[in-house]
């Protein structure tokens, strides 16, 4: 009679053991497909917004080419500041690359060279603004 509990006990342990690792497996495949959904969601507004300050500081960038003396010296190099840091974004997925760091950085040189060239920035910035 001994022997049949001690059956019954290792089945138990042995479906439970299974259950877990069956668990584990169905748990990091829900995983997986909910990061690759919010990062995908994420990255498309990343990159729209991106875009929008690239575009901007290049109409600038291009402005005082054709127009010397248009955008004053000192506003061209905080626009090319402003490119510099939005090239430094990773198009990757970097473990540690503090997205949100970086667009707020491009946000602030975004909003001091909109203050130097006397552009109203509320009008101009992405109407679904980053934040994390």
């Amino acid at each position: 009679m001994g022997d049949i509990f001690g059956d019954i006990t290792d089945i138990e342990r042995e479906f439970k053991d299974k259950g877990y690792v069956q668990g584990q497996e169905a748990g990091k495949a829900a995983g997986v497909v909910e990061g690759r959904e919010l990062g995908f969601e994420h990255g498309f507004d990343i990159g729209k917004d991106l875009g929008f300050y690239h575009g901007w500081v290049q109409t600038w960038l291009d402005a005082a080419a054709v127009h010397p003396g248009f955008v004053p010296e000192r506003t061209q190099k905080k626009l090319l500041a402003v490119q510099a840091a939005i090239d430094a974004v990773p198009t990757t997925n970097i473990e540690g690359a503090h997205f949100s760091d970086r667009i707020k950085e491009i946000q602030q040189k975004f909003k001091v060279v909109s203050a130097m060239l006397g552009v109203n920035i509320a009008a101009e910035l992405p109407s679904n603004s980053l934040s994390f």
